[in-house]
């Protein structure tokens, strides 16, 4: 029997994605495997929102085909906030050309996302939907009702769905037959970040670590990786740390447009933070072997939270909101970490 001929389409290579689709090609002989990107971003596109320039420091193209769909222009965006951000007339030909028994779409977030799934539905191609969209990203008000009537319509053009977890499924019970739904969870490369934690946890190489960023080695220290944005609710975690007891440090790995803010509330709360700054993928295990939780409070729009299944593949515990997608999904109170 021939393998299945399976093409995903993504706006651009992602740091999550490159060890799934490594996977896939290595261990999966009964798929054929097929990714295209509509672009590779530039350094100063890939940074937007990080507060700096930057490229990922792991492959994120080798061990599986991929192509490139056109070089990255000047006003290309890849944030998943932009719809028109990314415009790539050029993907309907590419799957096409890939000659798919089945497209794999990480939902329409994107207007290049929406033409692959419109040059499918041209050429009878089915397509499957993964996405960690979830019920409480619903708006409000008068716009929930053409929210529903949109998801609804558009997630009907969809054959199958793969559901990334709890709060996912949910959303896509509310709206498709159950039956063809198919779990197929959010994660990461664990034996990556278990590797890079591992040469820092013994008791010297962790205070040295510490050290580095100016935190005593008897601190409490509570981890925050991330974007400095409100979505993550930064401010109000340097509150709750001001409400700690003495000994409490907050290590902050990220940067982002609330970092002035945030170091303005913890100089007038007295609050000890290391700010780190951006850590790329190879440096973060340092930081998980440093710390004592992660802690991420941000509400409803954080679909996921992979920063958590970082963190739990080093054996750090997680504190999260109950508004983070993978809240249901990775934490078991008192034993992976808690939920408030």
């Amino acid at each position: 029997m021939s393998p299945i001929r399976l093409t995903v389409v993504m706006t651009h290579p992602v740091q999550y994605a490159a060890p799934w689709f490594r996977h896939i090609a290595a261990r999966c002989p009964e798929i054929d495997l097929t990714v295209l990107y509509a672009i590779e971003p530039t350094a100063a596109q890939q940074g937007v929102g990080f507060g700096t320039e930057f490229l990922w420091d792991v492959p994120l193209t080798d061990g599986y085909r991929c192509r490139v769909v056109r070089p990255a222009r000047p006003g290309d965006t890849v944030g998943s906030e932009s719809f028109w951000g990314l415009n790539v007339p050029e993907i309907g030909g590419a799957v096409r050309e890939s000659e798919p028994d089945v497209v794999l779409l990480p939902g329409w977030h994107s207007i290049t996302l929406l033409r692959a799934l419109w040059a499918c539905r041209r050429d009878r191609i089915p397509v499957l939907y993964r996405g960690d969209s979830h019920l409480a990203t619903a708006p409000s008000g008068w716009r929930r009702p053409a929210w529903t009537i949109r998801t609804w319509l558009l997630l009907r053009l969809f054959a199958g769905y793969l559901s990334v977890g709890r709060k996912a499924e949910a959303y896509l019970r509310r709206f498709v037959p159950p039956s063809r739904i198919v779990a197929v969870p959010h994660a990461v490369d664990n034996d990556f970040f278990a590797r890079g934690a591992a040469p820092y946890r013994d008791p010297a190489a962790r205070a040295t670590v510490r050290s580095s960023w100016g935190l005593c080695v008897r601190d409490f220290v509570v981890l925050s990786v991330g974007k400095l944005e409100a979505k993550k609710r930064p401010v109000d975690l340097i509150q709750a740390i001001a409400h700690q007891a003495p000994g409490a440090s907050l290590l902050v790995v990220g940067s982002g447009g609330l970092h002035g803010r945030c170091r303005e509330e913890a100089e007038r709360l007295g609050v000890n933070v290391a700010w780190a700054g951006f850590l790329n993928q190879s440096e973060l295990g340092r930081a998980y072997a440093a710390a004592d939780c992660l802690v991420l409070p941000s509400d409803r729009r954080e679909t996921w939270g992979l920063v958590v299944n970082e963190a739990l593949a080093t054996g750090l515990p997680c504190v999260v909101s109950d508004e983070v997608g993978c809240a249901p999904d990775l934490i078991v109170r008192g034993e992976t970490g808690e939920v408030f």
